[in-house]
C-alpha cells in the first residue's frame, strides 16, 4: 500500500510538470509574437531635447520631426553626386516608401521633362541632367523654428524649407541659389518595415517652390515653378 501511493505520489508530480512546462512554451510563444508585433507597430517619436521630460505616445509625431522628415527626404532628392540624368532616378527610387504615390508619379515626369525639356515647348531639346552635379543645404542660420511647420489637422502637415542649392557641369559651377521648398507631409502608416516613419511627403503646397533673396528678410523673388500637381523647375540665377 505504501509502495502504491509513493507511485501515485510521482505520477501527479510528473503531470504536474507537464503541465507547467506546457504553460512556459505557451507564455514564450505570446511572448515572441508580441515583441514581434511592438517593433512593427510601435514608432515612437522621440523629442531631441528630453531635459524637461517628455511624455511620448506611439505614432504621434511632432512638428520637429516632420521638420526633419521632410528635410532628410528633400536633400536625398536633390542629392546627385556625379551624374544627375542617372542619380536623379536611383535618388527617387531610394525614398519610395517615404512618398504618396501620387507624389512618385510626379517625380518620375519630372526626371522624364527634364532629360528632354523642349524650349518654351517648341525649340531645340536640352538635357538638363546628364553631367550635372547638385548638392543642397539647408541656409546658415534658417534652422528649424515653430513657425517653419504647419499643422492642418488629420495628420497632414506643410513644411517650409529655406536651401541652398549648388549645382556644376563639368566642374564649373552653374547655379547657386535659395530657394525655399513648401513640403506637405501626411501620415502614411502602409508598410512600418519599409517606412517605420510613419510619413510620407506628398508634394509641394502652393504657391510651390520659390527663389528668396540671398539675406533673410531681403523679400523674395519670382515663383520657381508650379503648383503641387505640376513640374517645378528652378531658374538659374
Amino acid at each position: 500500500m505504501k509502495f502504491r501511493n509513493e507511485n501515485d505520489n510521482l505520477k501527479a508530480q510528473v503531470k504536474s510538470l507537464q503541465v507547467i512546462i506546457f504553460g512556459l512554451f505557451l507564455v514564450c510563444g505570446m511572448l515572441g509574437v508580441g515583441w514581434d508585433r511592438a517593433k512593427k507597430i510601435t514608432p515612437l517619436h522621440i523629442p531631441p531635447d528630453l531635459r524637461a521630460g517628455a511624455l511620448v505616445k506611439p505614432n504621434d509625431a511632432k512638428p520637429v520631426h516632420v521638420y526633419a522628415f521632410a528635410l532628410t527626404l528633400i536633400q536625398i532628392l536633390n542629392h546627385w553626386q556625379s551624374d544627375g540624368s542617372v542619380d536623379y532616378g536611383l535618388a527617387i527610387d531610394s525614398v519610395k516608401p517615404y512618398l504618396t504615390p501620387r507624389f512618385y508619379a510626379q517625380l518620375q515626369d519630372d526626371l522624364k521633362q527634364r532629360i528632354i525639356n523642349p524650349i518654351d515647348g517648341a525649340g531645340t531639346s536640352v538635357d538638363e541632367l546628364t553631367g550635372r552635379v547638385r548638392s543642397i543645404q539647408p541656409i546658415p542660420g534658417q534652422a528649424y523654428e515653430d513657425q517653419r511647420v504647419t499643422v492642418h489637422g488629420n495628420g497632414t502637415w506643410t513644411v517650409n524649407l529655406d536651401l541652398h542649392i549648388d549645382e556644376e557641369v563639368k566642374g564649373m559651377n552653374v547655379k547657386a541659389i535659395n530657394v525655399r521648398y513648401p513640403v506637405r507631409v501626411v501620415t502614411y502608416d502602409v508598410d512600418t518595415n519599409a517606412n517605420p516613419w510613419g510619413l510620407a511627403l506628398d508634394g509641394f503646397a502652393p504657391p510651390g517652390p520659390r527663389r528668396i533673396a540671398e539675406r533673410p528678410g531681403g523679400g523674395q523673388a519670382a515663383h520657381l515653378g508650379q503648383v503641387p500637381d505640376q513640374r517645378f523647375q528652378e531658374p538659374s540665377p
